[in-house]
């Protein structure tokens, strides 16, 4: 069977770059000049189908998974928060050894395949009404989330250049793929865990991770296609001279600390902030009560809108602010999203939606600066035999940004809300002064 995800590149000529190939699809989301496909451009785009499907399963469990805790099984919300926290730590923390795997494999189809197999056992073995089943799914999930992660970002590495500064065009394609996933699972499964149950939630969202492996099997036209890519993985050239050693340490340093801290926020807007909402805000409108998950829907609809804008104006930001200065930006919107919510502390009865929706707007831009930006520039610094380790050490630095955001999940029990808002501001703050301190020194010609 051939890899259809993973062709391999032919090696460019010395000081050129690769061929541009203009997609049929709307032009509000691809530019020439900042996003390259490869010569099988079916390629990318049936990984961006895949990965829309996976995320949407994935996030017919994140939307829900904090409130099934505790109505399903009885936890009390400080330790189904702290569950959740050390269950998410997990499966980025496994991207590591599971990238490595990758790295020693010549096939990426390989990994992303099994991947999808045991993430479809899990969510299989979720949608059981039995507490033994809970544990096994998460354990099933755990593999897959190894595997799937890391070799998503293989598949997309092996299709350009190393070094080369498109490739976060292509991240944020991708990442508007995933948050078309969060939304149609989030909307979803809010209404099926409303009126039919949690096992039939998460049997619909096996259904969409069936539909993401399909994706990724070639057709029988490519398996006996005598022109099929080969199997294995090559490294690409560079584009540009790679980084001196101190400046990558620095990059990868502060790269690797904001993702600890994004995904320490993430957390909270995955979780604690969904059971706040639940407590805290008025969810009735014309009679109707939103569902909780629902507002996980929210800032994945304001990323589609917003990442059109991003992809067009990304060239010129990156000129003259700079890749490392807009993640440090997107650190500082991370803080915003928590210190917008100081206010409702003064008042004990519900505030409005409103306040919610100011406080994930921020998310939203924190997000879309730094999850597919700092990604893009670990990878294009590293050369394509090592994507696996370094995606696995990105997700690794989100292993324990979940973890620590589990026990800081906790601390809304325990601790008043506005001094927990008040630590979750200061956190990201501090980050984006020590990422910009990290990477000043760094040549912006490497970091644009």
């Amino acid at each position: 069977m051939n890899d259809i995800l993973s062709p391999s590149p032919k090696p460019l000529a010395s000081g050129s770059r690769s061929r541009l190939d203009r997609p049929a699809l709307s032009p509000g989301l691809y530019h020439d000049s900042h996003l390259h496909e490869s010569k099988d451009p079916s390629a990318l785009f049936r990984l961006c189908w895949a990965v829309l499907c996976e995320r949407w399963a994935a996030f017919m469990l994140i939307s829900t998974a904090a409130v099934m805790l505790c109505e399903r099984y009885g936890l009390p919300p400080a330790v189904s928060l702290r569950w959740l926290g050390i269950a998410s730590a997990a499966y980025y923390v496994g991207s590591l050894p599971g990238g490595y795997l990758l790295d020693r494999s010549t096939s990426s189809r390989r990994g992303i395949g099994i991947g999808s197999l045991f993430l479809l056992l899990g969510y299989i073995t979720l949608s059981l009404p039995y507490q033994a089943a809970l544990y096994v799914a998460f354990a099933l999930l755990f593999v897959g989330h190894s595997l799937y992660k890391p070799s998503t970002q293989r598949i997309l590495a092996s299709l350009y250049a190393t070094g080369d500064n498109k490739l976060e065009g292509a991240q944020v394609l991708l990442h508007m793929m995933v948050n078309i996933g969060a939304v149609g699972g989030s909307l979803l499964a809010g209404s099926i865990a409303k009126y039919a149950g949690w096992s039939v939630t998460y049997g619909c969202a096996a259904l969409m991770m069936s539909l993401a492996g399909v994706l990724t099997w070639p057709s029988q036209h490519q398996r006996d296609s005598p022109n099929t890519p080969s199997l294995k993985l090559t490294e690409q050239p560079q584009s540009s001279a790679p980084l001196p050693i101190h400046s990558s340490t620095r990059m990868i340093s502060g790269l690797t600390l904001a993702m600890f801290l994004f995904t320490l926020c993430t957390a909270q807007a995955e979780g604690a902030l969904l059971l706040w909402s639940r407590d805290r805000i008025d969810r009735v409108v014309l009679g109707f009560e939103v569902p909780i998950a629902w507002f996980l829907a929210f800032p994945a609809i304001l990323v589609l809108l917003i990442a059109p804008i991003q992809l067009a104006l990304l060239p010129r930001l990156k000129r003259s602010i700079g890749t490392n200065r807009l993640i440090a930006l997107g650190l500082v919107a991370a803080a915003l999203c928590f210190t917008v919510l100081l206010p409702t502390t003064l008042w004990t009865q519900r505030v409005s939606m409103a306040w919610l929706a100011a406080s994930l707007s921020f998310f939203v831009l924190a997000e879309l600066l730094i999850a597919p930006l700092g990604l893009a520039l670990l990878i294009r610094s590293t050369p394509s035999r090592f994507v696996g380790v370094a995606t696995g050490l990105w997700y690794g630095a989100g292993a324990f940004g979940y973890f620590v955001s589990g026990e800081i999940g906790a601390l809304w029990s325990s601790w008043s809300t506005q001094r927990v808002l008040l630590l979750l501001t200061a956190l990201p703050s501090a980050g984006a002064v020590v990422l910009a301190t990290l990477t000043r020194q760094t040549a912006r010609r490497k970091s644009d």
